[in-house]
């Protein structure tokens, strides 16, 4: 039968104990004491040695331990030194998966709060990752994901996740990349995202009087302080938004936003919609014409910029002009 969290940690606990070397042999109530040091509170030698039965006999677990008790050294030891449930065999589909999920974690290597799990993360890594034979030659990795550098502060979105979980309220200087004016905002901190490799976080701003997102790299002398935490009670992450198209959300409505794509980009659009609103009008050979409801922002001009010749914006006019604008100052750039 599966066991609950905490007695794995116990099985973690004891699987330590008996390959400390320094330390051979411990007996039911030394692992006891052991148990009550990580876990803080107090378990009878009864309860750990169900625990060694079942990491040597449950077949729900799968450890097989080969524990057994010494008469001469009164205490309890693996029979084979290399053995630790740790280092259990996986089917190749849990390998693939560990591996996919590790790979994913290792992209936040170094960033805040993440960075604490480093090591650990590593270690998934190179245990799991890649010893796996292939042909004659040694490993290969068979998942990459992207890589990239942040110049967060290493505490900072540590200390806003712990102003979340304990409603506390947070003062810092902000630098404004928009308007180039630097400012002191008092935040209400609800909610972490991230977006394109950067975070931000979203709450309300007391000095504002309203919600406001702030990037967390513009943000630099962040202290707590002594004032009443406020929080919308009908602020809901999803619905905040479900209209938006990056990270500006803002006081705007959502706009119906038609484009036409042409080329090899009509196909990754499709594949890969723009946003969840997103659907088809018309599909050809040579065109797809797509629809999004989303609240215009810059985000969402960058976006469409970025496909160059092959996207035209059909609706709103104004939109299209906007982009064709665009268009005609970068083309200023190579007279």
């Amino acid at each position: 039968m599966p066991a609950n969290k905490e007695a794995y940690i116990r099985y973690r606990i004891i699987d330590s104990c008996l390959r400390n070397k320094q330390r051979p042999f411990p007996t039911l109530g030394e692992l006891a004491e052991k148990c009550e040091e990580v876990l803080g509170k107090t378990f009878s030698e009864s309860t750990i040695q169900k625990d060694i039965y079942a990491m040597r006999f449950d077949q729900g677990l799968g450890f097989e331990a080969p524990i057994e008790y010494s008469k001469l050294h009164k205490g309890y030891s693996y029979t084979d030194e290399s053995y630790s449930i740790s280092s259990i065999p996986l089917k190749e589909e849990e390998l693939v998966a560990i591996e996919f999920a590790a790979g994913i974690l290792q992209q936040f290597t170094g960033v805040g709060l993440m960075g604490k799990f480093d090591e650990a993360i590593t270690k998934i890594m190179e245990s799991v990752n890649i010893s796996r034979a292939m042909g004659e030659d040694n490993s290969s990795r068979i998942v990459q994901v992207e890589h990239h550098h942040t110049e967060i502060d290493p505490s900072l979105l540590e200390t806003i996740t712990q102003c979340i979980i304990n409603k506390k309220v947070i003062r810092f200087n902000y630098h404004s990349f928009g308007s180039g004016k630097r400012s002191v905002k008092t935040l209400h901190p609800y909610l972490l995202k991230e977006y394109r490799n950067r975070w931000y976080v979203i709450g309300w701003s007391s000095g504002d009087k309203d919600m406001r997102t702030f990037g967390l790299e513009r943000i630099t002398e962040a202290e707590l302080i002594k004032e009443k935490y406020y929080r919308h009670t009908d602020f809901d992450p999803d619905a905040y938004f479900k209209y938006s198209f990056g990270i500006t959300v803002g006081d705007n409505k959502p706009e119906e936003i038609i484009l036409e794509f042409k080329g090899y980009e009509k196909l990754y659009v499709k594949s890969q919609p723009l946003h969840s609103t997103q659907k088809t009008i018309k599909e050809s050979d040579q065109s797809l014409v797509i629809a999004l409801q989303v609240i215009p922002s810059p985000e969402l001009t960058m976006a469409i910029r970025s496909y160059g010749a092959e996207v035209k914006v059909i609706k709103p006019a104004w939109l299209a002009k906007e982009i064709k604008s665009g268009l005609q100052s970068a083309l200023k750039n190579y007279e």
